[in-house]
């Protein structure tokens, strides 16, 4: 679909007001580091402009992703394309996984097979499958005492037991419209296309939102922008992958572990062999068989040769370095029988005939001992291509993070595939319907973000092209600001308690960059916004610095993450210690604001300007924390219940009866 004239008068406008808002900004950060910091309390100063800094970074992220908003409109389904739905579930409530197949099954698309995916291998799931009439799917004995990988096993389980070519994946909760498949699957007449992404829109949320779940702004000009610059992420749900896609990358990624492996492998061998003194014939004979098939596996892996080669070469080298310096050793204890037998000892005789006999045979059978190759079993265990440390040698989705979908994604579009978000709603979920649920979604989202940062940081990783870098970059970099946010949280603190500014003057200067940067920013934000409301999500950026600094930090110092399904149902409890952090800046700002309001009445030091510019800010600091307060305490209006979507109800007309109609 060509964008209409309103459209395009829009994205002008919007590239304008960035366009502005990057000048202020800049002019503004450049300006504090050059004339304004407190040169008295660079203590204070520095850490204060490096967080706003980030924040500037931040805003510059934001317009290039929202410089490009592509809004796709369906195209028409495919004549034929076979489909496999995977329903994912662990312990998920079976009533709740049977609305979810019930309407799967109901989904329009003759050419469909719907399959639950239990990872909790209940038999009770099983026989409602069965009763449903669709299938089921649970792991096998190969997967004993080996790497589950949680969501992304299950998946990857599931796809080598399917043959659709193409998979829609739901989470056990997220019920599809009939026409998710009529909706999504023309858009994959582009070969190239490895998937779409429809939103995750949330049918239970509670009035005014509480806790902070509502994702339209994310599932709409954030994944439009990213979609923009192909670079839409895949969220694990809702949406419909090309399975020669993912097992394209599945492959890819078996054989760059390996190589990575096997070049690992080999430096190790080579280290060992380089300390290896050489004190005899057989020794450096040995030595030079293995620096030998040192040099012809380095050479076949820079000239791509068949893995299996190279380790083929690196294990003959060992294999002919072991005999050698095993026959050594084998000559050794035959002379040692020999001067035995000379004496008259009858059986050190015979020991010696046998050995003499059987040198070749009885070397290859006997362990070398010279240092080059002490653990030469571990080398040749890690050159295995099998891959016997995990159940699966090939893994389709991402297993390097708790959460597999961004990693996925950020692997197929470096290897050259696309991808689509669909802007329509097509799936219906459940949102967290607590504080603490939802804190723990957040954080597994946070982990395993960082995660992928740590382990394929976008930066580096080849096949992306810059502003796919930046797309992903800016997500991962999000999860950063906790840091900053606590920065910005104490200023109005330290301020009223010390009298110290990270200003060196609250000045005309100040106020004539600060104030036109901060409007033009928020306006530049709400324009993109599109009326979507961007208050919450405000509210919850500042209030989830705790929650964001202990993602980075258990994820640097190695702490064993693990993967926690959220609670599809509200949990009782109110547990204070979720919101201690942010209660603490709550009342210090409280307590900070009225001794410099004490202290200025007092006439005391406080001027006037500083006081009313640190009450403003605190006042926005408390606004924005108190939303965590609210939120532990929210309890839902009397009488309020959430409502299913009308076509998964159990009075809805189904497709064979009469009055179904297709699609939603």
């Amino acid at each position: 679909m060509k964008p209409n004239r309103r459209s395009n008068t829009r994205l002008f406008l919007s590239r304008g007001i960035g366009i502005l808002s990057c000048a202020l900004g800049l002019n503004y950060i450049g300006w504090r580091y050059a004339a304004s910091l407190n040169m008295n309390a660079l203590w204070f100063a520095i850490p204060m402009v490096i967080a706003e800094t980030y924040g500037i970074v931040d805003m510059l992220l934001f317009v290039l992703m929202s410089w490009r908003q592509p809004n796709h409109a369906a195209l028409p389904p495919p004549d034929q394309a076979t489909v496999d739905i995977f329903i994912t579930t662990y312990n998920e409530p079976e009533d709740l996984v049977g609305i979810t197949a019930r309407a799967a099954m109901q989904v329009d698309w003759p050419d469909k097979k719907v399959y639950i995916l239990d990872d909790g291998a209940r038999a009770s799931m099983k026989k409602m499958a069965e009763e449903i009439g669709c299938g089921y799917i649970s792991r096998g004995a190969e997967w004993v005492n080996k790497p589950r990988h949680a969501k992304a096993g299950n998946v990857n389980n599931a796809l080598l037991e399917t043959t659709g070519e193409f998979v829609l994946i739901l989470d056990s909760d997220q019920i599809p419209a009939p026409s998710i498949l009529r909706k999504t699957l023309g858009f994959f007449v582009d070969q190239k296309l490895a998937f779409v992404q429809t939103p995750q829109y949330f049918y239970n949320l509670p009035p005014g939102d509480p806790f902070g779940n509502e994702a339209s702004l994310f599932y709409g000009p954030i994944q439009q922008g990213k979609d923009g610059w192909n670079a839409a992420f895949f969220c694990g749900s809702n949406a419909i992958l090309r399975r020669e896609a993912l097992m394209q990358i599945g492959i890819r990624e078996y054989v760059e572990t390996l190589e990575k492996q096997e070049r690992k492998t080999i430096e190790q061998l080579a280290k060992q062999v380089a300390k290896t003194s050489c004190d005899d014939e057989e020794t450096c004979a040995a030595i030079r068989r293995l620096e030998e098939g040192i040099r012809a596996a380095r050479a076949a892996l820079d000239d791509m040769m068949p893995l299996e080669r190279v380790s083929d070469l690196v294990a003959e080298a060992i294999s002919d370095a072991e005999q050698l310096v095993s026959r050594k050793e084998v000559g050794q204890i035959a002379e040692a029988m020999k001067e035995l037998a000379r004496s008259g000892d009858m059986e050190a005789a015979a020991v010696y005939r046998h050995i003499i006999g059987n040198l070749d045979s009885i070397a290859s059978r006997t362990p070398a001992s010279f240092e080059a190759l002490q653990g030469s079993a571990a080398y040749l265990e890690a050159l295995n291509l099998s891959r016997t440390e995990e159940a699966l040698p090939v893994q389709a989705l991402a297993t390097i993070s708790i959460t597999e979908d961004m990693a996925t994604a950020m692997r197929l579009h470096s290897f050259g595939w696309k991808s689509v978000f669909y802007p329509e709603v097509l799936a219906y979920g459940l949102a967290p319907e607590d504080f603490g649920t939802s804190l723990k979604q957040r954080l597994r989202w946070a982990q395993g973000t960082i995660q992928v940062f740590l382990r394929e940081n976008p930066l580096t990783k080849k096949g992306l092209s810059f502003p796919q870098k930046m797309m992903y970059f800016a997500t991962m970099y999000s999860y950063f600001s906790g840091f900053f946010n606590i920065v910005l949280l104490l200023a109005p603190i330290v301020f009223f308690f010390s009298g110290i500014a990270p200003v060196s003057a609250w000045s005309i200067d100040f106020f004539a960059r600060f104030i036109p940067f901060f409007i033009m920013n928020k306006i530049m934000f709400r324009f993109v916004a599109a009326g979507i409301p961007v208050w919450r999500g405000e509210q919850y950026n500042l209030a989830m610095f705790p929650l964001n600094i202990k993602a980075v930090l258990s994820v640097l110092t190695g702490k064993k993450l693990a993967f926690v399904v959220t609670p599809k149902h509200r949990e009782g409890g109110k547990d204070f210690r979720l919101i201690w952090a942010q209660t603490t800046i709550i009342v210090l700002s409280i307590a900070s604001a009225l001794f410099g309001i004490l202290q200025f009445l007092l006439g005391r030091g406080t001027n006037f300007v500083g006081l009313a510019v640190n009450l403003v800010w605190s006042v926005y600091n408390i606004l924005s924390l108190a939303i965590v307060v609210r939120a532990l305490y929210y309890q839902p209006p009397a009488g309020w219940k959430a409502e299913l979507p009308e076509f998964a109800r159990e009075d809805a007309p189904k497709q064979d009866e009469p009055g179904a109609k297709n699609g939603s």
